[in-house]
């Protein structure tokens, strides 16, 4: 059985009298994909969209799929019937408002609230469950959502922990150890092999190859300095933000391979009845989950933050409101329960599938085989909760580990191998790091059988509930069915996950199997009609889907779309970093109120691109000879001219990098909006025929432009004239960049110290009037990472020294101190 959501508009039909009136429902099926899982007796929830009255809209009804869906040759679409079971159209009644689900964390990431414009959903298993429950008792719902934000979650995890806490067995194991490594009269008697245990009992050190079995490698100095330090931090007279300091930094005290996150972790381990752990997964938890605010300040020490943090923690009466809504589950002290809480809100709502920025998927789709287990077991599961999952659940959460060697190492340990794991370790290493939002996945049956079609929608996910294939992504199945590989055909590799991107001519014949056209096709106007898959309808994108993708404001994408409406012509100017060609993408989609690809066309301009490559030209040709060839923008009037139904959007990146007025030569003229008709067509420079060539007016213009680029002359008037300029800033005070690292797993107050740091920054560029100046400025983008992030200070380490020390050094390559400095303070 399959569960879904059909949602209807009040502004489009009275959808409150069809339910009233009608036992027998008839629907539009607008995700034509769906058409062929849906099946009779699938539950379904009726969703009723706000229609411009705000928070009124929510589930209004329940029903079950009568029959299979037909297609309606009138209205040209595909149609069910459903049987009514129930139906409530107002607060009162009892419908599920939507804007108290999106208030319960556990409804709160349904599939309608990430894509709203749609009119099919469906929904997992364990979606379905939560809604029914809420359903049946709607006076629940309300409680829930009108609850403090901790306690809502609190009673969230109330619901789980029984479980959670069952899979924890390493908590007794680690305070045993602990309450045994802290005694006085063993640290002064200590050796190196017990300070090498510490490596099995520290989460920061999960992530280190050397962290299992041998923990801190060889040892570096005299174990009297391992005894002393240790003695000194458990047992010194200072204060204990002074002990973790000078612990951390003072050579005195400090220990090889001993950093901050692990003393944090030894701290609360000593004393788990006073202290909570202090990691990057309790941070986001309390931070970004709960958002309670520890009060760091910007030149606060490690340990500095690491009290502030506990004392936020009392602040809020942590421990007094988890034993009053959970309650004890272990006989442990309950700061390593707390910990536990906080893990279990990091893993569930700590690392969102964000739809802000979809950097990911702009690097080039690819394509996946993967095995649902031996002989395709697992499919069911992953069909009927929207999923694929890989097993090897000793290997916990993928996030962890940094490198494949890392997973080799654990897998080793953890399954007693005599022999190197590459191939599991590749696999796991794929699945969490490789793939992305946006990529395909074809799950195989044997190596000849592809039985179904997906494409991945979430980022990387650990899920500690289910019984052992953990480690999952989410998936919208485009189709499904049972396609044999032809036997004068190579079969598929035997190995759990493939990447088969690579293979082109094999990754054709595979798509030409299940009748599938890759995308490379679609962008080069190949259009074809598919037996399951439309791909003409293309996806509502309206103005809360672009919020979500880009760091602007409603107003500034308002005046950006009135602008490239009234002009046809528009050009995205600002400094590097500042993502305009990912806004160019998404203005596009925005302005033809679809996000449909194969009506948009990009090109990148340079200093040797010329009007041939882009009007028409003679090129020469195998034989020796020459030959007229129409450019890429020839082309793309062709094909907007014969489809006037539709809008076109060439997208130019770099244009001020091109020689323009000899690119556009006499088609310059043609740009203007008033001259978009066949009554202004000109003869062209190479024309044979004679025939006039024209823009047609569905024909639009997006051009980017880096302001930081020396090499640049002014761009001439002529083409400032027949273009708007917009420009488009670094956007790290605005909530969305915020949210958009939230979701990648960065702590707030981490986030405070990005946005600070890069505001001092861009306040040195902005002040040097001279050489720089606000054209400078360092753009958001370089922090926008693609996947989560497992260890927030090496990231953001590895982007200043990357991306940001090259671009100041540019800037000031005389001043190589003020570099450093600035630097050195981020």
């Amino acid at each position: 059985m399959n569960y879904w959501i059909f949602q209807g508009n009040p502004k489009v039909f009275d959808i409150d009298t069809y339910l009233t009136e009608s036992s027998i429902l008839q629907w539009d099926i607008r995700q034509k994909h769906f058409k062929d899982e849906i099946k009779i007796e699938d539950q379904v929830f009726i969703w009723r969209a706000d229609g411009g009255q705000k928070n009124t809209g929510g589930i209004v009804g329940l029903a079950r799929i009568a029959e299979l869906p037909v297609f309606d040759e009138g209205e040209q679409c595909w149609r069910v019937k459903l049987n009514k079971v129930e139906h409530r159209t107002s607060p009162e009644a009892g419908m599920l408002l939507r804007h108290e689900l999106k208030e319960w964390p556990v409804t709160a990431d349904l599939p309608i609230f990430k894509i709203n414009q749609n009119t099919n959903y469906k929904l997992s298993e364990s979606e379905y469950k939560v809604l029914l429950e809420l359903w049946k008792d709607p006076d629940q719902l309300h409680k829930l959502a009108s609850s403090p934000l901790l306690e809502k979650y609190l009673e969230v995890f109330r619901n789980q922990a029984k479980k959670w806490f069952e899979s924890c067995e390493f908590l007794n194991e680690n305070h045993t150890f602990f309450q045994s490594f802290k005694d006085p009269e063993r640290l002064r008697k200590m050796e190196w092999e017990e300070v090498q245990a510490l490596g099995k009992h520290v989460n920061a050190f999960s992530s280190m190859a050397l962290a299992r079995g041998r923990a801190l490698g060889n040892i570096n100095g005299p174990i009297e300095k391992y005894r002393n330090s240790f003695l000194y931090l458990f047992y010194g007279e200072a204060a204990l933000e002074e002990r973790m300091y000078r612990f951390i930094n003072d050579e005195q005290y400090k220990l090889f391979g001993i950093g901050e996150s692990v003393v944090s972790e030894i701290i609360a381990g000593v004393y788990p009845e006073s202290y909570c752990m202090f990691n990057q997964r309790d941070r986001v938890a309390v931070e970004n989950v709960l958002q309670l605010d520890p009060g760091y300040g910007r030149g606060d020490t490690f340990a500095d933050k690491f009290m502030k943090f506990q004392s936020c923690l009392k602040e809020h009466q942590i421990e007094e409101k988890y034993l009053h809504i959970v309650g004890k589950h272990t006989d442990l002290p309950i700061y390593l329960e707390i910990d536990q809480f906080f893990s279990f809100l990091y893993m569930r709502f700590g690392k969102q599938d964000s739809n802000t920025v979809e950097i990911a998927a702009e690097n080039g789709v690819q394509y996946w085989v993967l095995a649902a287990g031996e002989n395709a077991y697992l499919w069911e599961d992953f069909h009927s909760n929207n999923l694929i999952a890989i097993g090897w659940p000793e290997l916990g959460d993928l996030e962890q580990y940094q490198t494949k060697q890392e997973i080799i190492d654990k897998l080793i340990e953890a399954y007693n191998l005599d022999k190197t794991p590459r191939n599991d370790a590749h696999c796991n290493y794929q699945f969490a790091k490789e793939m992305k939002i946006g990529d395909y996945v074809l799950i195989k049956k044997g190596n000849r059988h592809i039985i179904a079609f997906g494409k991945i929608t979430s980022n990387y996910r650990y899920d500690f509930s289910r019984e052992e294939y953990r480690s999952i992504r989410s998936v919208e199945w485009i189709n499904t069915g049972d396609w044999e590989i032809p036997k004068d055909k190579s079969q598929l590799a035997t190995k759990t996950l493939t990447n088969i991107t690579p293979y082109e001519d094999y990754l054709q014949e595979l798509l030409d199997l299940i009748g599938f056209m890759n995308e490379d096709m679609i962008d080069k106007g190949i259009v074809q009609e598919l037996d399951n898959m439309d791909l003409d309808e293309s996806q509502p994108f309206g103005l809360d889907q672009l919020l979500k993708e880009v760091f602007l404001s409603a107003e500034q994408i308002e005046e950006i779309r009135h602008s490239l409406t009234s002009k046809k012509n528009l050009i995205l100017q600002g400094p590097p970093g500042v993502g305009k060609t990912f806004v160019a993408k998404r203005l596009a989609y925005y302005h033809n109120g679809s996000k449909d690809d194969s009506r948009i066309s990009m090109i990148q301009f340079h200093q040797s691109y010329s009007y041939e490559d882009f009007i028409q030209g003679y090129k020469p040709t195998e034989g020796g000879g020459f030959s007229l060839r129409n450019g890429v923008f020839y082309d793309f009037c062709q094909r907007a001219a014969k489809d006037p139904e539709h809008n076109y959007y060439m997208i130019i990146d770099e244009i001020n990098r091109g020689n323009l007025s000899k690119i556009f030569g006499e088609v310059m003229m043609l740009i203007e909006c008033d001259k978009r008709s066949r009554a202004y067509s000109v003869k062209l420079t190479y024309s044979e025929s004679g025939e006039p060539f024209y823009i047609p007016n569905n024909v639009y213009l997006i051009g980017t432009m880096n302001t930081a680029d020396r090499s640049l002359a002014l761009v001439d008037y002529a083409l400032r004239r027949r273009f708007a300029f917009v420009s488009v800033e670094p956007a790290f005070g605005t909530p969305a960049f915020q949210e958009f690292l939230q979701s990648k797993g960065v702590s707030q107050g981490f986030i405070n110290r990005i946005v600070a740091s890069m505001n001092d920054i861009n306040g040195e560029i902005r002040n040097d009037k001279v050489n720089l100046g606000k054209g400078y400025e360092i753009g958001h983008s370089y922090f926008c990472p693609s996947g989560s992030v497992g260890d927030e200070e090496a990231w953001y380490k590895g982007v200043l020294k990357l991306e940001i020390e090259p671009l100041l050094r540019e800037y000031w390559f005389d001043n190589e101190d003020k570099v450093r400095n600035l630097i050195e303070g981020a």
